[in-house]
């Protein structure tokens, strides 16, 4: 690969600190004067990005722009309407006509220019594709809305970026391809099993056999599930900036709740607790990072409510278990946590679906 525009499906590139696998490529072309290339380009987790490079021949020569650019949702977006106020675009919306004004997290956009393409929707067939391209006043940021004109309805996608320079983008030497699954439903499913078979049965084994043993390593033991549901969700693709977030955030807050609240109150009390903290700390997060998707609430939001509960189990189980090698008492400490994070983490994921941008 000689140049950026040569980059093929497999290659590899670094950019912004981190290698992308280029996974797909495609090309539109509007008219003679008029054409785009776009590249997917799939880190080792998190959200996949879009290179794009647009080609346009003007009075004065050839324009060319390359947007490095990330799915976001389609109602984080605002655009002023004729009356001045703002609305947010909907996902089936219908206007007649791109807005001159677009607003994304505070930061005004003005529309630069619009395209048609034909292009190949989800279920494989063709339909038109239209793009209002948006960028803020020094001309550093992009905001492209996306309309997919299907039979029954328009459909409308976000996508939020930057404007880059091929110089900014450093070829890297073959590797293995990126693991690109994402949860879904049936992934979910496998996901409950088998942290019910671990808590139900690979837990309360070790235990008993470190309390034969007297070694008291139960402690670290249950550690192995918590640490067990964030290695998953780092395999599986979650947004990492996204679950440390929302990891670092349920520390402080259990710590929070320990000083203020105790070890009082009730199992369901607790639970509670957990699952809003869990929903909340991600939302939170997410204002942080653009391409947010269900799946990575969903994985991000559960991992932070088991996390908290963890806490608040094992506090309680070291204040009241009767002797420090407690069978009973460490099969509820990690059991217990384990069912509202499971609750938080499928609401996410039949809330939206769990490929959906949040």
């Amino acid at each position: 690969m000689r140049k950026l525009e040569d980059m093929r499906v497999g290659d590899w590139v670094r950019w912004d600190s981190r290698d992308w696998e280029v996974t797909d490529r495609d090309g539109y072309r509007e008219s003679a004067d008029y054409s785009e290339t776009q590249w997917e380009l799939a880190p080792r987790s998190g959200a996949a990005y879009y290179l794009v490079r647009s080609q346009e021949q003007k009075a004065d020569g050839l324009e060319e722009v390359w947007v490095c650019t990330t799915q976001t949702g389609i109602s984080t977006v605002e655009f002023r309407k004729d009356s001045g106020g703002w609305r947010a675009f909907k996902e089936k919306d219908s206007l007649l006509a791109p807005p001159g004004q677009a607003r994304y997290q505070g930061v005004e956009f003005s529309l630069d220019g619009k395209s048609e393409v034909r292009a190949e929707d989800d279920d494989g067939n063709t339909v038109p594709k239209f793009t209002w391209d948006y960028y803020d006043q020094d001309r550093k940021r992009n905001i492209a809305i996306e309309i997919w004109r299907e039979p029954d309805a328009d459909y409308y996608e976000a996508y939020q970026g930057v404007v880059v320079r091929p110089s900014d983008f450093e070829p890297l030497p073959p590797r293995a391809s990126v693991s690109r699954g994402r949860v879904n439903g049936e992934t979910a499913g496998s996901l409950a099993v088998a942290a019910a078979f671990a808590a139900f049965f690979f837990v309360p084994l070790g235990g008993a056999v470190m309390t034969a043993c007297n070694v008291g390593a139960e402690y670290l033991l249950a550690l192995l599930l918590p640490a067990a549901f964030v290695g998953f969700s780092f395999l599986r693709g979650a947004h990492r900036g996204l679950l440390y977030s929302s990891l670092a955030g349920s520390l402080a807050l259990a710590i929070i709740l320990l000083r203020l609240r105790g070890l009082g109150g009730s199992y369901w009390e607790y639970a509670v607790y957990g699952v809003l903290a869990g929903s909340v700390i991600t939302e939170g997060a997410s204002r942080l990072f653009g391409g947010i998707r269900t799946s990575d609430k969903a994985m991000s939001a559960g991992n932070a409510a088991l996390l908290l509960l963890f806490i608040v189990s094992f506090a309680h189980y070291i204040k009241v278990a009767p002797r420090p090698h407690n069978g009973s008492g460490l099969l509820a400490a990690c059991v217990l946590p384990v069912l509202p994070a499971l609750l938080v983490y499928f609401i996410y994921v039949f809330k939206g679906g769990s490929d959906e941008p949040a």
